[in-house]
């Protein structure tokens, strides 16, 4: 009944949108079904489906083609003659294994101009996989995964006969997040899109991997760039007539932006907090579907689960609202949803505009549209029952889909149709003829016309065929258009846009032609935006054009989009002064640090490092400031020698002061500061390495530190409030043990003034658990549902997002389940959520990591409540917390800490990578070695601490990957050397951990390890039975574990007491050893890697008795 209601009030918001004026209307054919679970709605005919088609007022949905000629079309394109290509994808999703593909591609005609195509020709047939075109000369580019193939016709009888793969490297495991939407760009590149099945290759010697988002390439496939990232299935790209880049997702971003391109970030190896490079920009999370009967969608069910295309309407048939508008398809949903997308500061957002077409037939599936030759939006119509791909056990009434995994990661089904297939054009009762309907390559008269036309696609069309032709006889008309100024009542100049482009295309800006280039600098002086941002692309890479665009006013211009678009570039030419000037001056602006696209863009300007402001309470001091203790530094206001920084420079005559210095009017200043420059030093003693130094940091306005006489970091701007800022370890080889010099200028560029800094490292707000957790790949699923911590412990989680699609992990309250569930449903509907990572402001949350993109990894730390009980974990997403679900068993902490003093103290070392340690290694083991109290065991996961309790520990456990430090290292040497300790080398221990420490592995663990078998059973063989480590053990045993290809080091003396064999090579090594040492006892074991290694009876045994002997 709720379902119901949902649906019902969907359909009548959908019947206001698309019908509140086209009043009576004869009712659609009634709709059939079969089947019972599920019942299905039967298909209809091509004219009574166009039937069940809704449109706003005005429009009106002619169908153009469909079956038997057209079936499953997927994508289409046309090209310069005005004829339809059609991929016709009759193997999605599951062709890939198919020696001969069922696919093809089609072209339509219509002869007789009554508006439905009539002649079909097969341009290519028996191909394989295919989900996306474009034309360029000869033939089409096509994207078949894993390769994009240029189909050629090279007699010019429109059928293929050459095929050339340009390139390979797109992910084949799942057939729908593949590469799509490829199309011919303004810049004469052609872009596409791929999901998350990515894309890994290499170009001009340099790896190129790519998750999913949008990216271009060269049409001979030498070269590839990735774009725009995006956070799920990428199945959208679109370009307005400015030529920005825009995209769709399938999984609720069905709006995005991408407002700086990748390749801008290409100095950093991570991108830091601050950058964006795409902007997830959709206004809503509901459709409007028309159709009574629930949706079949799975993820994100009332929003957009399927949503695929993210093309404009760009020619003038439509009502000025409708231009220059985003159209998505929404096939779950029946429908194309129009998204409006206005300006946002530098940036855009979408406000729904409705749906333009949407139906009540379940069958109708719209998957691609875009604006045709003839001014009007065209639309795919995959015509089918089953639109749901993955595999899935979630349920719902009428369930169509099911889990039965087929090729391509497709779920099998019966009902899948390969048999239908529709063309629609919407057309508007006030559009006009088409002024072009073809384009004759060799009418240079028409084609320079085109260049002019209201619609985007004979722009382009015109624009490639002179490029690919070759037309360099055009370049002097083409300097003339892009010189014209004249606007549209849109304050577009698309004639002039597509000029300067196609200059570009010619080879007539590579500074051979000093006419073109002087176009392009007045068009930095264009009336229109679109024109500005062309010129702004295609200034050359010199001098000249920085001291151009440093004139030119783009840069500080009121229109912020003009403003980022010229930063950018500048970022991208040669530096001058007057353009670092005029940068500067924008760091200052707060209007433009306070947008956050410019702000990242003045950022990449500077070239910005990783600079991170991280959590005070996780920065250890060692040089305070003001705030922590009384600090003192040497100071003077008037100008040193140049020098000054410098270790052996001489500041005796200086003043001394004490932190903060600053203006009269500034909190906490100790030691007042009017003048307009301050140079501060101060000696500190470090003793420790720092490998990621913290500046601490409050100023006004413009600083530099030195290191001994070496820049650490420089900042305009200022901060009243102390901040953190994170450097990289190349800063931190800056500092030196013992003596170092910090020297400080601060520079008063107006108004308030004052100073004050501390350098701290990187410490860790120390966790008493932590549990590492993946998710399932397609399985809706964490690896782990249960956990045990302690109540009142610090709990870390690391999540690794292992599946194709973005989760994260929030904890909750006990009992809030589904309370929390219940306003997690709620919050989706809000714009915000997705930036909120769908976690809403609750007193139940204890806890979330950031919402994670596939193969991302994210942790949460967090201290659980004093209170016992069942602490559930969930994953937010849409439509996932009720199957994505654990929970953490929370218990009164027992320790083992024995009452006697005399008791055996065994202290264990744990930490590192790829084990769960504190749970098996401490925990677990600790449990068994303690004894009920017999022995004192204490796990630690940091070196130093357990430097201390070395001198007092009869028993060390060593079972980390983790590095110890080098003091750490040589008291566990000393002590073992001289009797007093003995060891128990555990699983990750006794690996070649540290190629810095060989005496390690040859002296104490007798060997190690470089590799294991993959996690599975083996068999255990005891060869030493008399021997008391083995004493109650079984000769044979089974384990689930990583069976360690452990070797003896040449010159250790060992004595071998188990050994264990892999049930599928054969192949044997050592398990249980003990190392000849001539002063302490040490056991080997490689035995350990989780649950079923430390719940196994046998191992626990071996454990037990190792300690007991090494005791004796």
């Amino acid at each position: 009944m709720k379902n119901l209601t949902i649906y019902l009030s969907m359909l009548f918001c959908g019947m206001v949108v698309l019908s509140s004026c086209h009043g009576e209307k004869e009712p659609p054919p009634p709709l059939t079904y079969t089947g019972e679970n599920p019942r299905v709605q039967d298909p209809l005919s091509p004219e009574d489906s166009q039937k069940h088609i809704q449109l706003p007022e005005g429009f009106k949905a002619e169908l153009y083609a469909a079956e038997p000629n057209i079936i499953n079309p997927i994508a289409f394109t046309w090209d310069e003659r005005g004829r339809l290509w059609v991929v016709q994808s009759k193997d999605y999703p599951h062709g890939l294994a198919n020696d001969v593909g069922g696919d093809r591609i089609t072209i339509c005609e219509d002869t007789n101009g009554d508006g439905r195509a009539d002649k079909f020709t097969d341009y290519a047939t028996d191909q394989n996989l295919t989900t996306g075109i474009t034309l360029v000369k000869g033939g089409a580019i096509v994207s078949q995964a894993p390769n994009m193939v240029f189909l050629e016709d090279t007699d010019g009888d429109d059928k293929m006969d050459k095929r050339t793969v340009l390139f390979e490297g797109f992910g084949t495991w799942d057939t729908h997040a593949g590469p799509s939407n490829l199309r011919y760009g303004v810049d004469n590149m052609i872009w596409g899109s791929v999901g998350y099945s990515g894309f890994e290759n290499q170009f001009r010697g340099k790896p190129v991997e790519f998750k999913m988002g949008v990216y271009k390439f060269t049409k001979d496939g030498s070269y590839f760039e990735p774009v725009g990232q995006f956070n799920n299935n990428t199945w959208g790209l679109g370009f307005n007539e400015n030529f920005e880049i825009f995209g769709s997702t399938a999984n609720n971003n069905h709006c995005c932006y991408v407002g700086i391109p990748l390749k801008h970030y290409d100095y950093l190896n991570k991108m830091p907090s601050w950058a964006i490079n795409a902007d997830f920009i959709q206004g809503h999370y509901e459709i409007t579907p028309v159709d009574t009967i629930p949706l079949q969608q799975v993820d994100v069910r009332g929003g957009y689960t399927a949503a695929s295309g993210a093309n404009f309407y760009t020619a003038r048939n439509y009502p000025e609202e409708y231009r220059n508008q985003m159209y998505v398809c929404e096939p779950t949903g029946h429908l194309v949803h129009i998204a409006k997308i206005v300006k946002d500061g530098a940036g855009y957002k979408e406000v729904d505009g409705g749906n333009i077409f949407a139906s009540t037939d379940a069958w109708t599936a719209p998957v691609f549209a875009e604006t045709g030759p003839d001014g009007n939006l065209w639309v795919a119509d995959w015509y089918n029952p089953v639109i749901q791909h993955n595999p899935d056990k979630r349920g719902m009434d009428n369930q169509i889909w099911n889990a039965d995994k087929g090729e391509g990661n497709a779920h099998l089904n019966k009902l899948r149709d390969y048999g239908h297939g529709r063309i629609y054009v919407i057309t508007h009762e006030d559009g006009d003829d088409p002024d072009i309907t073809s384009l004759d390559p060799k009418d240079d008269e028409s084609l320079l016309e085109a260049l002019e036309s209201d619609n985007m696609f004979w722009r382009t069309t015109a624009q490639r065929l002179i490029v690919e032709n070759k037309k360099v006889s055009l370049i002097p008309d083409l300097i003339n258009m892009a010189g014209n100024n004249e606007v549209d009542k849109s304050g577009l100049n698309t004639g002039a846009l597509h000029a300067l482009w196609t200059l570009k295309g010619l080879g007539a800006l590579d500074g051979s032609n000093a006419a073109a280039n002087e176009v392009v600098t007045k068009a930095l002086n264009s009336s229109s935006y679109g024109v500005n941002r062309a010129a702004l692309a295609l200034l050359p890479a010199t001098k000249e054009s920085s001291e151009i665009l440093a004139q030119s006013g783009l840069l500080s211009s009121t229109d912020p989009q003009i403003k980022l678009a010229a930063v950018l570039r500048a970022g991208e030419l040669p530096e001058s002064n007057a353009l670092y000037t005029e940068i500067e001056k924008l760091s200052k602006d707060e209007a433009s640090t306070s947008d956050k696209w410019i702000n990242a863009a003045i950022k990449i300007y500077f070239r910005e490092l990783n600079f991170q402001e991280v959590d005070p309470s996780s920065v250890v001091m060692l040089v305070p400031s003001a705030e922590e203790k009384k600090s003192t530094w040497n100071y003077t206001t008037d100008k040193p020698a140049d020098n000054w920084m410098k270790s052996e420079f001489d500041d005796s005559d200086w003043k001394m002061g004490t932190a903060k210095f600053g203006g009269d009017n500034m909190k906490q200043v100790n030691t007042p500061w009017s003048s307009s420059d301050i140079w501060m030093r101060q000696e500190v003693l470090v003793s420790d390495e720092i490998t990621e130094p913290v500046i601490k940091i409050a100023h006004d306005d413009d600083y530099e530190i030195y290191v001994n006489g070496q820049l650490l970091i420089s900042e305009t701007g200022s901060s009243e409030a102390y901040k953190y800022i994170k450097l990289d370890s190349e800063k931190g080889g800056l500092f030196k043990k013992g003596k170092n010099i910090i020297a400080v200028h601060c520079a008063n560029t107006g108004g308030n003034q004052h100073i004050d800094m501390g350098i701290g490292k990187v410490g860790k707000i120390k966790a008493d658990v932590t549990f590492v957790l993946n998710t399932v790949n397609q399985e809706m699923a964490y690896d782990k549902k249960t956990l045990h911590a302690t109540a009142g412990q610090t709990v870390e989680i690391v999540l690794n997002n292992k599946d194709q699609m973005s989760h994260n992990l929030v904890v909750i309250q006990p009992g809030s389940l589904d309370t929390f569930g219940a306003m997690v449903d709620g919050f989706l509907k809000n714009p915000e959520a997705e930036k909120m990572g769908y976690v809403p402001k609750s007193r139940y949350v204890l806890g979330a990591t950031d919402m994670l993109t596939p193969g991302v990894t994210g942790s949460v730390i967090f201290k659980l409540p004093d209170t016992p009980g069942i602490y559930p974990y969930v994953c937010t997403f849409p439509g996932h917390w009720r199957m994505m679900q654990g929970v953490i068993v929370v218990t009164a902490l027992g320790s083992y800490i024995s009452e006697d003093k005399e008791a055996l103290k065994i202290s264990a070392m744990g930490g590192g990578g790829s084990h769960d340690f504190l749970k098996f290694f401490g925990v677990a083991d600790g449990e068994i070695l303690s004894e009920g109290g017999k022995n004192t065991f204490i796990y630690t996961e940091n070196s130093m601490e357990l430097g201390t309790l070395i001198p007092t520990t009869d028993v060390l456990l060593l079972s980390n990957n983790k590095p110890l430090d080098k003091n750490t290292r040589n008291t566990i040497i000393n002590r073992v050397n001289a009797g007093d300790m003995n060891l128990l080398i555990y699983h990750p221990s006794t690996w070649y951990n540290w190629e810095d420490w060989p005496e390690y592995n040859k002296t104490l663990v007798g060997g190690g390890s470089r590799s294991h078998e993959d996690l599975q059973e083996f068999e255990v063989r005891v060869v030493k039975p008399d021997h008391p480590i083995m004493k109650g053990v079984p000769s044979k045993f089974r384990i689930v574990d990583e069976l360690y290809r452990w070797e003896k080091d040449p010159e250790a003396e060992i004595e071998v007491l188990a050994v264990s064999r892999g049930l599928k090579s054969g192949e044997e090594y050592p398990t249980v050893w003990i190392v000849k040492h001539p002063k302490a006892k040490i056991v080997g074991n490689t035995l350990g890697h989780d649950e079923r290694a430390h719940g196994h009876k046998a191992y626990q045994t071996i454990l037990k008795n190792s300690v007991n002997w090494v005791e004796k």
